[in-house]
């Protein structure tokens, strides 16, 4: 496809350039995520750098390790030259468990809880990890198994070992969309709470399940393969399991201690305390402790309301009346009218 991109002059790798615009994309979103849930920026920040650095070195040794062999490895240890290690790739199973390791090691150091800034940045994992996809389809590497289809491409000069000259499914386009569904899913579970804790183990559902069932629609086997299963979907399964591990206990902590997952509401003179008076105006009041125009302007508003009601009741009332009037009136009529006929019937 597209291994290098040309911007200004300057032949940017397209897998770096995506990559890094992930991981901007990741840090905003979970940013602003976490300054509306009020959390420690500072903390925020901190766990964001050591996570990104551990996950980095999560995702190169994975791959390392299910691309090699053990003994392999070791002798190039042995003997110095690392050469193992020179020509190395990115796992992306690698990045999950080191940097969230790194992260829920660092935040109980801080004494902070990991699943309230999990619950934050979850939800950008998965956009994040399908504009890198899009990456590997440029570079040619996480390719798909060589097929004819509709929707396959020919590689002429890719960067990632993909066959070249031949049909090859683009299986990354695949789990880039899925990943972009599970993102929404994401976000509109934790709508209405931005700290749902129990985001990361739908996370580890969603995705444990994606990527084992699109790991048959890859044809880089040189990741490991044992008992007939790729090393992904052995870690797909331990997801799985995972997640439905995490819910149920989470589920049984929050009804032993319900009083830990209750929002604290902020105290008097705090920001964001809500003054009784402001169900129903914006009450602020000053140093003279005067009211202030908002709510002069609902007295007002609320004062002419009433004179409209009481003319309208007023109105109605005279109009009642003169008809109430003109009945009598008829009655009266009526009756006289009868009343000599009777006399007049009786003689």
């Amino acid at each position: 496809m597209h291994p290098f991109i040309e911007i200004l002059g300057l032949k940017i790798p397209s897998y770096g350039l995506m990559m890094a615009i992930a991981l901007i994309t990741a840090l905003l979103i979970s940013y602003f995520r976490a300054k509306k849930a009020k959390l420690d920026l500072d903390i925020f920040s901190n766990m964001a750098i050591i996570a990104i650095i551990c996950g980095l070195a999560g995702a190169y040794l994975l791959y390392i390790f299910v691309t090699y062999p053990l003994s392999e490895i070791w002798e190039s240890i042995k003997n110095g030259s690392f050469s193992t290690f020179k020509n190395g790739g990115l796992v992306f199973y690698g990045a999950i468990i080191a940097g969230f390791l790194a992260a829920f090691i660092y935040l109980k150091i801080k004494k902070q809880r990991f699943l309230d800034y999990a619950a934050c940045i979850v939800p950008s994992v998965p956009l994040a990890h399908a504009i890198g996809r899009v990456g590997c389809f440029l570079a040619g590497c996480c390719y798909g198994r060589c097929i004819d289809t509709p929707i396959s491409v020919i590689y002429k000069n890719p960067i990632g070992g993909a066959p070249v000259g031949v049909p090859v499914f683009p299986i990354q386009l695949v789990e880039s969309c899925c990943n972009i569904i599970i993102f929404i899913i994401l976000l509109l579970y934790t709508r209405k709470n931005i700290k749902r804790r129990s985001v990361l183990f739908l996370y580890m559902l969603l995705y444990g399940i994606e990527r084992f069932f699109l790991e048959y629609g890859r044809y880089d086997e040189i990741r490991g393969i044992f008992l007939g299963l790729s090393t992904s979907q052995w870690i797909s399964i331990a997801m799985v399991v995972g997640g439905i591990i995490g819910f149920i206990l989470l589920h049984r902590h929050e009804k032993l201690h319900p009083e830990l997952y209750e929002e604290k509401l902020p105290a008097e003179g705090e920001e964001g305390y809500i003054y009784p008076d402001q169900e129903y105006a914006d009450y602020e009041p000053d140093g003279d402790g005067e009211i202030t125009e908002s709510v002069e302007d609902a007295a007002e508003e609320t004062a002419e309301a009433v004179e409209e009601t009481a003319e309208a009741v007023e109105e109605a009332a005279e109009e009642a009346v003169k008809e109430a009037e003109a009945a009598v009136e008829e009655a009266v009529e009526a009756v006289s009218e009868e009343v000599p006929l009777k006399t007049e019937t009786e003689n």
